[in-house]
């Protein structure tokens, strides 16, 4: 019984092919959003037919942060990753919803600096998937492909 008791189990280690779908989501997420820029810029340079195309590229980003949340599930169940990407997407689509109804609603002094940081939060959400390996995003990984090395 004792025996039991000190063996723990290994570390749940993140599958590396869960990773990839967030990856390559993520990469379209970032270029559809700082196109959002773009056409917002091209629209307050006088180009009046951006705003249509800021419309539809905005239904389009809110269309692949869904398949972003998908991923997210995905990299969690099977792939064993960390949860925090699922209530990231989750809360940048609640961010989106909002960025929409201010723009609608020319709210421009909040929908500017909303867009501002939701290119960041993409960002930063494409920086994380792909600085790394995913075996040393998860604490105690490193342990346990050691130890697999030896055998």
């Amino acid at each position: 019984m004792t025996a039991r008791l000190e063996s723990a189990d290994p570390p749940r280690v993140p599958r590396p092919w869960a990773f990839w779908p967030l990856r390559v989501v993520a990469l379209v997420e970032t270029v559809l959003i700082f196109d959002q820029a773009i056409y917002a810029g091209r629209f307050l340079a006088g180009d009046f037919t951006s705003l249509h195309v800021h419309r539809e590229n905005a239904t389009y980003t809110g269309i692949v942060l869904l398949v972003e949340l998908l991923a997210a599930i995905v990299l969690r169940w099977p792939g064993r990753g960390p949860t925090w990407p699922i209530f990231f997407t989750l809360g940048m689509f609640g961010l989106i919803a909002l960025q929409i109804v201010a723009g609608f609603a020319r709210l421009l002094a909040i929908h500017v600096p909303l867009g501002v940081a939701l290119i960041v939060a993409t960002v930063l959400m494409l920086v994380w998937t792909w600085r790394r390996k995913p075996t040393d995003w998860w604490p105690g990984s490193g342990q346990a492909a050691s130890a697999e090395d030896e055998s």
